[in-house]
């Protein structure tokens, strides 16, 4: 009935009093010139390029200048070119030597350079392959990240892998990028979504995908219904409106449904966006995750306002700029390339090793090319590029290939092969002719200290896990993440919903409790992540549901510091018998911590526990 009568809604097209295209102009604008004062200082203290500080920025400068709104259009262009500058390093896209989450990290950042006109290249061909590769069996796309609302829910991890996918996939995988698009929008469209992240992301990805008009009416009544009495959106039930949800619902119901931006629900969203800016430009959107929980990026000041709150208020201010651009009229800008970013001097035979056949390889080698061939940048192998095409793998071994040749990053075929999904085979052929799990002793580590393992398992590759551990490797062995974050792979899984990659590596001999330098457990992770499943196999195996760490807290009390929009982890830990009357150094218990954070849904089920005992 609700449905109904939203898509009613939808289809009148109502016109109401429209805001003024020169408020819009300066709303967007005033946005605009804080988005970027506060990109001016990101890369002096990080290295990542991120989703808030770049990647969302990237897409409102391309709202914006389809729009006619100014910005400085040299300072977008050198961010950019700072923040998808390693697009044009084609041995760091095929070795994945910056592994972190293929989907919300690499997914995202494509779409981003797609923004900024970064052009199809070998490069990015290779990650839309290694996005694509790590599909689930049943059509959705995993992420490790913990962040709501913006990075942490399966819809929206499914829904940038499938456009990171169709943006960039080489010419010679249309067929199957278009295959896994069909499963993608069936699980898209089979699942309910929970909250306005959830239900923007599903409209979107299953325009993408190209759902049918009666599905994407049904999927945008959904989100429009939701819009509440004072013209705004909020992100889960029991929050107020706020500009993230709001921009984004706009953006997404003009932009993969249809709705006009003259049409009354449209212009009320307007409304709200424009009288809840602040004067210096800014909305302040309301974090839902709370120290002292770790997340990624650490907080630190980047000249925003709002402190803690600041990353997500800098992304609600670029969805707001979108939803706001595209209520002015649509100029012809000037199409962008951003030549800087893509990769120089690469031999004409690796686009062959990389996306050519089995016979297609076999002509090369026919014509000459060594079966140990290497890049000049980076020194990368043909087998590494073959990988994890198992059928051009045994033709170059057949040939002479060394299964244990390194790059100058000391990566290895072994190596490349773990990272992509489903590619056990293949790690199996290179270990039945010989590839070490490691490099002897006193020739060094591969970058950040990458091993099997740690590869595999993050990958999915759980059913490996064994033989490498026979063939040496080591479950216990650490990798630093990015260069910066030392991690093991049952602290690194935790956050994941890997949960057979962990029950391979509990089966080898890894420890239920262990934890990192602040003494936060395996359980503690996926407190933090509302990785239920993974909860619920940490405990079946023996893990501590009351561990107190080096911060003062629980697994509870982390599940009660950040908002999900639901409350399936802290049921688990009550019913799992995690205490209620734990409580953080200065004395508060989750319930307290629920309350002061107003986190609605989790706090009848701690109420009610607090009632039990």
């Amino acid at each position: 009935m609700r449905a109904i009568a939203a898509s009613l809604f939808l289809a009148q097209l109502l016109c109401g009093t429209e805001v003024s295209p020169e408020r819009i102009r300066e709303s967007a604008t005033k946005a605009l010139a804080l988005i970027q004062r506060s990109q001016q200082n990101w890369f002096s203290k990080q290295s990542c390029t991120s989703c808030h500080n770049q990647i969302l920025p990237a897409l409102a400068f391309q709202a914006a200048r389809n729009h006619g709104i100014a910005f400085d259009e040299s300072a977008a262009r050198a961010d950019a070119a700072k923040g998808f500058g390693y697009f044009a390093n084609l041995a760091r896209a095929v070795e994945y030597t910056h592994m972190i989450d293929a989907s919300m990290n690499d997914g995202f950042a494509l779409i981003g350079a797609d923004a900024t006109g970064v052009r199809p290249s070998l490069s990015t061909a290779v990650y839309a392959r290694m996005i694509a590769m790590r599909q689930e069996p049943d059509g959705h796309w995993a992420t490790i990240d913990e962040r709501p609302p913006q990075a942490y829910s399966k819809f929206t991890a499914t829904a940038i892998s499938l456009r990171a996918m169709q943006l960039y996939s080489h010419r010679s995988e249309s067929a199957d990028v278009e295959r896994r698009a069909a499963r993608a929008v069936k699980w898209l469209v089979s699942h309910d979504p929970t909250c306005t992240e959830e239900r923007v992301m599903q409209l979107r990805g299953a325009r993408w995908a190209g759902a049918d008009a009666t599905t994407l009416t049904r999927i945008a009544a959904g989100l429009l219904f939701r819009q509440r009495s004072d013209g705004g959106w909020n992100s889960v039930e029991g929050r107020d409106s706020d500009a993230y949800s709001t921009g984004q619902a706009l953006a997404a119901l003009h932009e993969a449904a249809g709705l006009p931006t003259t049409n009354l629900a449209y212009q009320r969203g307007i409304r709200w966006l424009i009288e809840h800016q602040e004067g210096d430009g800014s909305w302040h959107v309301v974090s839902r995750l709370h120290p002292p929980a770790p997340v990624s990026p650490p907080y630190f000041e980047t000249g925003h306002p709002y402190g803690h709150d600041q990353f997500v208020s800098m992304m609600g201010e670029c969805y707001a700029v979108i939803a706001l651009s595209a209520a002015l009229p649509r100029v012809n800008a000037a199409p962008l390339h951003l030549a800087e970013v893509e990769p120089r001097d690469v031999e004409p035979w690796v686009e062959t090793l990389l996306f050519g056949s089995a016979g297609d390889v076999g002509k090369l080698l026919d014509r000459g090319l060594s079966p140990n061939a290497k890049t000049k940048a980076g020194a990368v192998t043909a087998l590494m590029l073959a990988a994890p095409d198992i059928e051009k793998m045994k033709l170059l071994i057949s040939r002479g290939a060394d299964v244990n040749a390194r790059s100058r990053t000391r990566y290895s075929a072994l190596l490349v092969a773990a990272q992509y999904g489903g590619s056990e085979a293949a790690m199996g052929l290179l270990l039945d002719h010989g590839a070490r799990v490691s490099l002897p002793k006193g020739q060094g580590t591969p970058l950040f200290n990458a091993f099997p393992i740690m590869l595999a398992a993050s990958a999915g590759n759980a059913s490996i896990v064994p033989r490498l551990v026979r063939a040496g490797d080591r479950i216990d062995n650490k990798m630093y993440v990015l260069g910066v974050a030392p991690a093991s792979p049952m602290l690194f899984l935790a956050t994941t919903e890997r949960v057979d990659s962990v029950r391979a590596l509990l089966d080898a001999g890894a420890k239920v409790d262990e934890a990192d330098d602040d003494g936060i457990t395996v359980l503690g992770y996926a407190a933090i992540a509302n990785r239920v499943d993974m909860a619920r196999l940490l405990i079946e195996r023996g893990a501590d549901v009351n561990h107190v760490d080096k911060k003062g807290m629980t697994p509870l009390l982390y599940a009660a510091s950040i908002d999900f929009g639901e409350s399936s982890m802290i049921q688990f830990l009550l019913a799992s018998g995690a205490r209620t009357d734990a409580s953080t150094p200065d004395g508060s218990t989750a319930l307290a911590l629920a309350r002061k954070y107003n986190h609605v849904s989790l706090i009848p089920a701690l109420e009610s526990a607090r009632a039990s005992r």
